[in-house]
């Protein structure tokens, strides 16, 4: 017994100090491509802290900003102010949401014409980002950077692309363009999609394609409306039938890879996209997908946004809001639980990984993350609390080396961040992986804290 208990001691030592050694060799792992981070304060102009984060970024045409659940305020906070930063100083002048493709167009052309942002987003743009108390000071700097640059005499506002309209207006109030809003969600959920979307797109085909406004444009427009309303609905199988035939009518005739030289809703290839977002969407709510159902919405999510970066904004520089899940390059690194993840065709594959396939170094995807507080569940608006997180993980690493806000670089990640690590992708759950293959970057806020709601 005496010799068991001496040889336990043993493996006890050996193991803890196996464990010390593996933590301070990732704590060293994470100093060499971590820069400390001031202030998550959106109205913080002071931006010299941020000079790792524009290193990363460096000639990026397109950054991604995740977040680990849509209810947490302090990550809205951080990234409002990191969107300052990449419009003032890195010339990123479009921002684009997890909202509704049409809907975040219809938002933007009301804006254009005189519309209060902050009350058109109301019923279009996804709810927990339009009714939270921390989306307000984005909401209030579009909206300043759009109308409070110098105007001409007709007192006009600039075209679709931010150049300068015919009233010669040059800019915002911080000498970039204004910040132009779209979206590139591939679901029609918003209050504008269904009660505005078919009126824009009839006015559009009258003008452009009359003869398609026939018997079966009738039914096409009336089961899409359906499907947008209600997830549960289904047509008949004749009605199925005749609908697949119309929309791929429509997609022959709206077939075209030209710019957007006017507004969204005034461009063939918008309404393109349109339709094949209403095909991805209808054949996932009517069950007809084999496979990850959830690929197919984030495929055609990055369809929209890549059409959005070279038709309807070529040239420009693009930040993208979306959640974790979404905006990551790859998962097939990723465990979750005790399950190994999916592979083949029932393998999940986020929006961010064909945007990376396709832009490759020219997108930076920056992930989100924290090691304690809480944050509003979007579902049923119930705080949930987030316990301290471990300190052999990411989060906790940095934690325990003092950070209160962090940007960490995984493109310049080395030795035991290039292996598997514990750290968290989404709602903090515990998922070990190689964080390098699913975020370019990492941003880490020590306490993180739930959104609050504004009540509409």
């Amino acid at each position: 017994m005496h010799d068991f208990m001496q040889k336990m001691f043993v493996f006890l030592f050996v193991l803890c100090f196996a464990v010390a050694a593996r933590a301070q060799d990732l704590a060293a792992s994470l100093r060499h491509c971590t820069s400390s981070v001031r202030s998550i304060a959106p109205d913080d102009s002071d931006y010299s802290d941020l000079n790792g984060l524009r290193a990363a970024i460096g000639g990026a045409r397109i950054v991604l900003l995740g977040e680990q659940t849509h209810g947490e305020g302090s990550t809205f906070g951080a990234k409002i102010r990191l969107i300052k930063f990449l419009h003032e100083k890195m010339g990123f002048d479009v921002l684009a949401f997890e909202s509704g493709f049409y809907d975040c167009a219809r938002i933007w052309e009301n804006v254009e014409q005189g519309g209060a942002l902050s009350q058109e987003v109301i019923g279009s743009l996804f709810y927990m980002y339009a009714t939270s108390v921390q989306m307000q000071p984005l909401f209030d700097y579009v909206q300043s950077e759009w109308h409070g640059g110098q105007s001409g005499a007709d007192g006009g506002q600039p075209g679709l692309h931010g150049q300068p309209g015919a009233n010669g207006r040059q800019g915002g109030l911080h000498g970039a363009q204004p910040l132009v809003l779209t979206g590139f969600e591939s679901q029609h959920t918003g209050v504008k999609a269904k009660t505005q979307l078919f009126d824009d797109f009839e006015r559009f085909m009258r003008k452009q394609q009359p003869a398609a406004l026939d018997e079966e444009w009738d039914l096409f427009r009336r089961v899409s409306i359906a499907t947008f309303a209600s997830r549960d609905y289904r047509p008949s199988l004749v009605e199925r039938s005749r609908f697949f035939a119309k929309l791929t009518a429509l997609q022959r005739l709206l077939n075209e890879d030209g710019k957007v030289t006017d507004s969204l809703t005034s461009s063939m290839g918008f309404w393109y996209q349109v339709l094949n977002s209403i095909e991805s969407q209808t054949t996932r709510y009517w069950q007809m997908v084999t496979g990850n159902e959830v690929s197919v919405r984030d495929l055609q999510m990055a369809k929209n946004l890549i059409w959005l970066a070279e038709k309807a904004y070529p040239g420009k520089k693009i930040i993208v809001w979306a959640h974790n899940g979404h905006v990551a390059k790859g998962m097939s690194s990723l465990v979750t639980g005790s399950q190994p993840p999916p592979k083949g065709e029932d393998a999940f594959v986020p929006m961010g990984a064909t945007i990376h396939h396709y832009f490759g170094s020219r997108a930076y995807c920056i992930g989100f993350s924290g090691s304690e507080g809480s944050y509003m569940n979007y579902v049923n608006d119930q705080i949930v609390n987030v316990a301290a997180r471990p300190a052999g993980s990411i989060e906790g690493t940095l934690a325990g080396a003092g950070y209160t806000y962090a940007f960490v670089d995984y493109r310049r990640a080395t030795g035991p961040l290039r292996q598997l690590q514990q750290a968290t992708l989404a709602d903090y759950g515990e998922a070990r992986g190689i964080w390098p293959e699913v975020f370019d970057g990492l941003f880490f806020i020590a306490k993180v804290s739930p959104v609050e709601r504004t009540g509409k």
